[in-house]
């Protein structure tokens, strides 16, 4: 949600990067790798009880993870295996992330299983939203809004990393927020298959 409303405020600052890693001739798959590595390395240093370092590490993944759509678009490189990459790579960092808080704050195993009960139905809700929804974006496939979206992720892991104690509180309102979302997709899913049907 939030980065639906300031995205266009921000993309600017976006571009400029994004046409420097172009003249790199990085392409997006491998800019979605190197978000994919720095979500993996952000969550071994989580086990490893390097908090702040994994903040840092969080911090580029996100900034790739962004970068790997602009530079498509602005190579006019959008396919929907990139999409695909990018998805699931986004997935496993939040794993990952999950995992490293699992090893380090095991006392927590039940708000980590409910966030993953809430991402799991999210994300069957999101792709199958994107399969019958028509596309109406600049984006391969369609994207279903969300309240809960990449910026709402990244705070809610940021504020995990900074204030550690409170993670049950942040994983149980993130979980709790995505759920909620999962449903509302779920119901207008249905909705929109009887009414095509």
């Amino acid at each position: 949600m939030i980065e639906t409303k300031i995205r266009s405020n921000i993309q600017p600052f976006f571009d400029i990067l994004g046409k420097t890693l172009v003249f790199f001739k990085l392409t997006p798959n491998i800019i979605t790798l190197i978000a994919f590595l720095f979500g993996i390395a952000a969550g071994g240093c989580i086990y490893c009880a390097h908090l702040y370092i994994a903040l840092v590490l969080l911090l580029f993944s996100v900034l790739f993870d962004v970068l790997d759509g602009t530079v498509a678009r602005l190579t006019n490189n959008t396919q929907k295996i990139g999409a695909y990459y990018d998805l699931i790579a986004d997935r496993m960092v939040e794993a990952a992330f999950i995992m490293g808080f699992a090893f380090l704050y095991p006392q927590h195993y039940l708000w980590y299983l409910f966030f993953f009960v809430a991402l799991l139905l999210h994300f069957s809700t999101f792709v199958v939203a994107g399969t019958l929804f028509p596309n109406i974006s600049s984006k391969s496939i369609h994207y279903d809004k969300s309240l809960v979206e990449r910026a709402e992720a990244f705070i809610a892991f940021s504020s995990m990393l900074l204030f550690p104690q409170y993670i049950h509180i942040i994983l149980g309102i993130l979980s709790t927020l995505v759920l909620w979302c999962s449903i509302t997709r779920f119901v207008r899913v249905i909705e929109y298959v009887n009414n095509v049907d």
